[in-house]
């Protein structure tokens, strides 16, 4: 595998848009957004209204629904428009007894959810935008077996076929929704999951949860998730000991309500002893002076509301993110914690591992001043 290789990867948040993130992380890259994409539905129902003869306020648009998703037709012209790009019913004639793994790429389809899956530098990824950790590593020899059991669970499958557009990576503006992740990176997540008993790719479309707390966000309600939801979330992906890793109760993290205890050395320093003090920040100023060209890219969002980035080694742990910010703070030393909202915790065990908690690159970390 080449590790230095980059996949592009979109996340679904409460929006219906899996259609627009499917083909763009089939694509690798922001081709396409969703008013691009309203505009070949409508330009279709005004074909279909022609052919039919039928007039506009009796026509109800099959091409794009109320919710956002689109038809198969809407991203089939939309790959069209790059030129000899085309897609092909995984059970049409031309596909019967066809080796699938010497294609590029496909999309799936059930009636309320689109995702991709694609083969870059000879790696095939489920792109699936409502994942939890990224696009997801698929073997050679798990891949016919991954699709039937996808075809199985009602999906519609397409080989979309001809010659792909090179990856677009210049637009993308790294957020909750569009992620560049290395392939070393995926690799790492992928090999600590297999490990598990319960590993299994993911083909679900919306989660429930999350739609629950848009509904509930809508409403000016506030969602209380339960004990065995957030532990049933992590239990699969991030092995945090329960006393290391307090539960959040309600929408968001309530910091005020939460004892904080971190067991992070530096903050025992006597404050008298100002030539020890000094030793360690040298110290860490020989650690943090040379960012890494690759690695865990952490954004930290600082008390005063100021943004600071550092890139970590892929084996970076908890202490880590504290040395780089005790170094950072300390022309005005401070006692902090560090927190996780994407992940509902805070950072308070210094030996965990990044990776293991599910913490990747692009992750936001919350500077909490106590």
């Amino acid at each position: 595998m080449n590790y230095k290789q980059v996949i592009y990867w979109e996340k679904q948040g409460y929006d219906q848009l899996c259609g627009v993130h499917c083909i763009n992380s089939l694509l690798q890259g922001p081709y396409f957004n969703e008013v691009e994409l309203a505009t070949i539905a409508q330009e279709l129902d005004r074909q279909e209204i022609e052919l039919l003869g039928q007039t506009g306020h009796r026509y109800k648009s099959q091409n794009v629904a109320e919710d956002g998703n689109f038809s198969i037709q809407v991203l089939a012209e939309a790959l069209k428009k790059l030129g000899d790009i085309f897609i092909e019913s995984v059970d049409s004639k031309i596909n019967q007894n066809q080796d699938l793994s010497q294609e590029t790429g496909f999309i799936c389809n059930s009636s309320a959810h689109w995702f991709s899956i694609r083969k870059i530098e000879n790696v095939w990824y489920n792109l699936n935008s409502t994942n939890k950790r990224g696009p997801e590593i698929i073997s050679d020899f798990y891949l016919s077996a991954f699709l039937l059991s996808v075809k199985e669970n009602g999906y519609q499958i397409f080989v979309v076929k001809g010659v792909y557009p090179p990856p677009q990576l210049d637009n993308v503006y790294q957020n909750d929704r569009q992620k560049v992740l290395t392939a070393q990176l995926i690799k790492q997540i992928h090999d600590r999951r297999v490990k598990k008993k319960n590993y299994k790719l993911n083909i679900g479309g919306s989660d429930e949860v999350e739609m629950e707390k848009a509904l509930k966000a809508s409403k000016g309600e506030k969602y209380e998730s339960t004990d065995e939801e957030f532990e049933e979330e992590n239990q699969e992906e991030q092995p945090i000991k329960k006393d290391s890793a307090p539960i959040f109760q309600g929408k968001g993290i309530q910091f005020e309500i939460q004892q904080s205890i971190v067991n992070y050395q530096n903050f025992n320093i006597d404050p008298l002893d100002a030539e020890y003090r000094s030793i360690i920040l040298m110290t860490l100023e020989q650690k943090f002076s040379m960012q890494l060209e690759e690695g865990l890219t952490i954004l930290f969002q600082l008390p005063d509301g100021k943004n600071k980035q550092y890139t970590f080694s892929y084996d970076a742990s908890v202490e880590d993110l504290y040395d780089f910010i005790f170094y950072e703070s300390s022309q005005s030393p401070m006692r902090f914690t560090l927190v996780c909202p994407i992940q509902k915790l805070q950072l308070l065990d210094v030996s965990q591992q990044l990776l293991d908690l599910g913490i990747d690159t692009m992750t936001q970390i919350i500077v909490k001043k106590e």
